[in-house]
């Protein structure tokens, strides 16, 4: 008998259990979450949705009280088909899922909540509710990089600033590098002349490992400093940046400006003791070998050294695509990008499209995916942003333009902000009429 079977067999068979008999249950085993949850189930198919939601969360609350989250899950999921807006319950369920360790899942919910831009009442309910998600996800930067975003769309720049540094760690534990340089790079270019806000960035250029995307930033800090002529900070700035250039290693150091750098190279290095001289070798029996224990099966079937093992093996094709390829042959980046767009690897494939923009001849093309890849994992603005760049450089024509016009309609269909996407269909069907489905999409 099938899930919706047995559902209806308890709301419809003759020895179903109204109201009276329920609220009873639950009144004589007030902790027991299972008659909560039948309780509020019963209710919700009565109408009644704000008491079966009261009942269905006080459920949860027994069910992760008594060790049972994934009960839980289940019971908020319930809840979200009656409230899909409701924050403190999508809050709740990214809490639960993270702590399972079910982290592309909750990762996966807070993107959802980020491409929803009409789901808080104000940017303040956003930013705490970003801010509470990154207690959460303490080993997942996409928390902060939402935060940081809300910043710069408030002109807080030394504050995104602040986020990204604290962001650091996770990129690097996470491998999400592409959507952090994203911001990254759009920090810097809102920052102008700034030198303040452009100092940090530079060094967290350097601390991600991308020291060509950094230095020219530094240098242009150092520039600054040497025409306002303080002859004590201009040798600071000198001589860190030599030493960078040396092979000192900013990340390791985890400085984000050049006074923390200054500093940091002024401590005196620790002091190293000397190994103390080997013991002798004992005796010993050999040990019978020992068969190779099974790998311990989950509780849905799958082995939890799964996801390690493929994260490993795609660790080791990465380093030999590395070293083989490298950043000289952008075409086969580009056609890896691909080969891990089709795979479904988004985080690598961003990563490939990124480096093959860098091939002029790509530019457009490598983009193009790019957009496509970031707008498949949610990131919408991220998407967008790409797609505006490519058409602020691009001296491709005008019928290049019109597409990447069309493709940014597109995106901006999906991602509910249907008003910007029928006017630049509007405006592409009075220039050519015919064109694709654009008179389809504005009929409809």
């Amino acid at each position: 008998m099938g899930f919706l079977d047995s559902f209806k067999k308890m709301f419809s068979s003759q020895d179903q259990e109204d109201r009276v008999s329920l609220s009873r249950k639950v009144q004589s085993a007030p902790n027991d979450p299972q008659a909560r949850q039948k309780l509020g189930i019963f209710l919700m198919q009565q109408g009644e949705v704000v008491e079966g939601l009261d009942q269905l969360a006080r459920a949860a609350v027994l069910y992760e009280k008594d060790g049972f989250a994934s009960k839980a899950i289940a019971v908020l999921r319930q809840m979200q088909k009656h409230d899909p807006g409701n924050n403190d319950f999508q809050k709740w369920k990214i809490r639960l899922l993270a702590h399972e360790g079910l982290s592309s899942d909750a990762q996966a919910e807070l993107r959802k909540v980020a491409s929803d831009p009409a789901r808080f009442a104000s940017e303040e309910a956003r930013l705490d509710f970003f801010r509470q998600t990154a207690e959460f996800l303490k080993k997942n930067p996409l928390p902060r990089l939402y935060i940081c975003d809300i910043l710069r769309s408030q002109k807080k720049l030394h504050e995104a600033v602040n986020e990204l540094e604290k962001a650091v760690p996770q990129v690097k534990s996470s491998g999400m590098y592409a959507e952090f340089s994203e911001r990254l790079r759009a920090l810097a270019s809102q920052a102008g002349d700034d030198l303040a806000v452009l100092e940090p960035c530079g060094f967290l250029w350097l601390a991600i490992g991308m020291p060509e995307e950094g230095l020219p930033i530094l240098d242009r800090v150092a520039e600054s400093g040497s025409v306002d002529s303080d002859p004590g900070r201009e040798a600071i700035l000198r001589e860190v940046l030599d030493a960078i250039r040396g092979g000192w290693d900013v990340a390791a150091a985890g400085v984000f400006s050049f006074s923390e750098a200054a500093a940091k190279r002024a401590e005196p290095e620790p002091r190293v003791e000397a190994p103390a001289p080997p013991a002798p070798p004992e005796a010993s029996v050999e040990a019978p070998e020992e068969e190779p224990s099974a790998p311990a099966k989950t509780a849905d079937g799958g082995y939890e050294q799964e996801e390690s093992i493929v994260r490993s093996a795609l660790g080791r094709l990465q380093a030999k695509v590395d070293e083989e390829i490298g950043d000289t042959d952008l075409e086969a980046r580009y056609n890896l990008g691909i080969a891990y767009k089709e795979m479904g690897l988004l985080d690598e494939a961003v990563t490939e499209f990124r480096l093959a923009m860098r091939k002029p001849e790509l530019f457009v093309g490598a983009g193009s995916l790019l957009a496509d890849t970031l707008a498949d994992r949610s990131d919408f603005d991220g998407a967008l942003a790409v797609l505006e760049a490519i058409l602020a450089a691009s001296t491709a024509g005008e019928d290049v333009e019109r597409d990447l016009r069309y493709h940014k309609a597109v995106l901006l269909s999906s991602a509910g902000r249907r008003d910007e996407a029928q006017e630049i269909f509007r405006a592409i069907q009075e220039k050519s009429p015919g064109y694709r489905d654009v008179e389809a999409r504005l009929r409809s």
